[in-house]
């Protein structure tokens, strides 16, 4: 005759599942965060891409500071992203620089995908072969790079805005990216 489980077995056995999963799940998500969010591979600046990328959701000082990048590495081209499609970014920093063509767009949709698709456009147009994407921060290196080389297959650096963010900004971005990674593994098209 099987031998029943007491009811207090039963729970402390479910009770001993569920905590194995959640230490799965956090140990996964853990791995995750480290490689993915908070230690991304950071590429160096190519000595000779044929175009820098600026995506949005910046400082306003990061498109400066990208435009003042493009004329020090000798960028012949520079993209810039304006997700929110306002004129500030336009009347700022999309105006002529030196040395360097400037090409703003609004991304459609207003996401790093959209962003892909359109530089993937403007890199078609314009023939560049090699480019160097500033995603938004350190936690969007990752994600802007996977959806950058699905869209484009160029020779692709991705680094991070030299700014520096308050921690509390690091900390939500951990939730916003970990999101925005859920959405990137269910569709891998451009």
């Amino acid at each position: 005759m099987p031998r029943r489980i007491s009811p207090l077995a039963r729970r402390r056995r479910l009770m001993t599942v569920l905590a194995a999963i959640l230490v799965i799940l956090v140990g996964a998500w853990s791995w995750f965060a480290v490689t993915k969010i908070y230690f991304p591979r950071l590429d160096p600046a190519p000595k000779d891409a044929d175009v820098l990328v600026q995506v949005g959701g910046i400082p306003w000082k990061d498109y400066q500071t990208a435009r003042d990048t493009a004329q020090r590495l000798g960028i012949r081209d520079l993209v810039l992203s304006d997700p929110s499609s306002g004129s500030s970014v336009r009347d700022r920093y999309c105006g002529p620089l030196e040395g360097v063509r400037v090409h703003c767009f609004a991304p459609d949709p207003s996401t790093t995908r959209g962003e892909a698709r359109g530089f993937a456009e403007l890199a078609e147009q314009n023939d560049w072969h090699s480019a160097y994407v500033l995603a938004t921060g350190r936690e969007h290196v990752e994600r802007a790079r996977l959806y950058f080389s699905r869209c484009w297959d160029g020779e692709l650096a991705v680094n991070r805005p030299t700014s520096g963010r308050p921690f509390r900004t690091h900390l939500s971005q951990s939730w916003y990216q970990t999101a925005g990674w859920l959405k990137a593994v269910q569709d891998s098209s451009c």
